[in-house]
């Protein structure tokens, strides 16, 4: 089976004859072949005659992952089912149920397909389309089944313990089944105790202790933070809250209101007049420049000194609407009259002069009773 291997090509060294010289003559002693029994045991290599059965394929499947792929893979598969058949019929001379046999040729069959299923040749030739299970056993399952055998087995290892060797020293030789892809502390586990159940039957027998797995090295965990610090941490958030809230209230909102404080609202009954305050804000409270100069403001305020100007309160195009509003600023003091236009009627208040003053009178009307009021010279 050696020969399908890809090896390198062998050297044939030849040997000098011997040269004997003559000894003494001795007398011929003839072999006692009535013992031969004992002659036979004596040349076994195992304890275990189920495993000196299977000592051929043990050493095959020991090779196989340091050999290269078969030249032949076909003739390669057969003369495994070859062994497996001799194995199976030497068996049958041994002491031994058939079933034990069997399930023998069984879980090396699975050992066989999992180490060349996991090798770089076994993986290119699609091995698990053409494992020995499904030709021998019809079975796909052979990870399952063999754990599934070695429970069975432990339960009566008096009787099955040439076989629980058997499984043993396969586990010990690379076969993990159903248990490649999870903790490897779980196949150790399974190891130490058939090894202890095999140290109860095998004492005067060598064999391989499992080996503790490496445990991972995690890192310790934070100390968690105590109560007092969280107390602490907690104080110190909520008064920078507190403290950023009271600057930008200082820096933002004391231009705003004292604004709002220079508006001369003592006439003012939002009771009777059952309208909302509302406060329009001029451009320089949004920040904004302002859309004439300060220069040509104050020229002209100084040419239009003489200038009568008006307030046109607001446009309706219902009377109604405009006896209601002018009866509500009559209320307050305030004398209107209106105009018949084609955009409709207009209520319109006389202002005078003084443009300074009439601006702070338009945005006291806008704010009491909710208009958008404009700033017009007076109409001849």
């Amino acid at each position: 089976m050696s020969g399908l291997f890809n090896e390198e090509p062998t050297i044939v060294v030849r040997r000098q004859p011997a040269q004997f010289q003559p000894s003494a003559p001795q007398q011929d002693v003839m072999p006692e072949l009535g013992d031969s029994a004992q002659v036979i045991e004596n040349l076994a290599v195992y304890g275990s005659p189920l495993l000196n059965a299977a000592t051929e394929l043990l050493g095959t499947l020991v090779s196989l992952p340091r050999q290269g792929e078969p030249r032949d893979l076909d003739r390669f598969r057969q003369q495994i089912l070859d062994g497996i058949s001799n194995f199976k019929r030497r068996g049958l001379y041994l002491d031994y149920h058939p079933s034990v046999i069997e399930r023998s040729c069984f879980v090396l069959c699975a050992a066989f397909d999992e180490i060349i299923l996991y090798t770089e040749w076994g993986q290119r030739a699609r091995w698990e389309n053409h494992s020995l299970l499904s030709k021998v056993f019809n079975q796909r399952n052979g990870g399952e089944v063999f754990f599934a055998l070695l429970e069975k087995a432990c339960q009566q290892p008096a009787k099955l313990t040439d076989f629980i060797e058997l499984q043993y020293l396969l586990i010990m030789l690379g076969f993990q089944g159903r248990y490649r892809h999870v903790d490897p502390s779980a196949l150790h586990d399974v190891k130490s105790d058939v090894y202890s159940i095999l140290r109860h039957y095998r004492e005067e027998s060598r064999l391989p202790v499992p080996n503790t797995p490496q445990l991972k090295k995690y890192k310790q965990p934070k100390k968690p933070l105590s109560i007092s610090k969280i107390v602490v941490w907690t104080a110190v958030l909520l008064g920078s809250g507190y403290f950023a809230s009271e600057y930008w209230y200082h820096n933002r909102s004391a231009a705003l209101l004292s604004q709002f404080s220079q508006l001369d609202l003592s006439d003012v009954n939002l009771a009777e007049t059952n309208q909302d305050l509302v406060y329009v804000s001029t451009p320089e409270d949004l920040g904004l420049a302002p859309l004439v100069p300060d220069e040509p403001e104050v020229a002209e305020t100084k040419t239009s000194s003489n200038v009568n100007w008006e307030i046109l309160l607001a446009v309706f195009s219902q009377s109604s609407d405009v006896i209601k509003l002018s009866s509500e600023l009559s209320k307050s003091g305030y004398d209107t009259y209106s105009i018949e236009t084609d955009n409709g009627t207009e209520l319109i208040m006389d202002a005078g002069t003084n443009l300074s003053a009439i601006k702070k009178l338009k945005n006291e009307l806008n704010v009491r009773y909710g208009l958008n009021a404009t700033i017009r010279r007076a109409q001849q």
